[in-house]
């Protein structure tokens, strides 16, 4: 068998290309802070996308009453839209919670963020493991 070195043409190596190691991201476009467009949403309510030292993190709020729940700053890992750009316009990052996983898997389109959220219980509670897509604007 064998080994594979890219899965698509488009991630073929060129001349000069390093099969390994990270390429540094311009991470801008995604930092700030950003609101759900659902003013009555019920799952998170703010995001906080910050750098610190080269590094993406992610500060989520959670809809509670009569203030939001701090879901903690965590490390995202930003992705670009292609092998080429150097500029971030998405990330994924997972909260545990204990009781469940959060999955975020969020990207940009039209100046808005897209996050997209695989939330999954590991406490025996026989509730479903389920799916949420919120949209946010900065």
């Amino acid at each position: 068998m064998q080994l594979l070195k890219f899965t698509r043409a488009d991630d073929q190596p060129t001349n000069g290309t390093q099969l390994h190691g990270e390429a540094k991201l311009d991470l801008s476009q995604l930092l700030g802070t950003w609101w759900s467009t659902d003013k009555a949403t019920r799952g998170i309510r703010k995001l906080v996308l910050s750098e610190e030292n080269g590094a993406l993190l992610i500060h989520a709020f959670g809809t509670c009453v009569p203030e939001l729940c701090d879901w903690g700053k965590i490390a995202a890992v930003p992705y670009a839209a292609n092998v080429t750009s150097r500029e971030a316009m998405a990330f994924t990052a997972r909260y545990d919670f204990g009781f469940m996983e959060t999955t975020l898997a969020v990207y940009m389109k039209g100046g808005i963020l897209v996050l997209d959220s695989f939330n999954t219980f590991k406490d025996s509670s026989g509730r479903c493991d389920y799916f949420t897509r919120e949209f946010y604007h900065n």
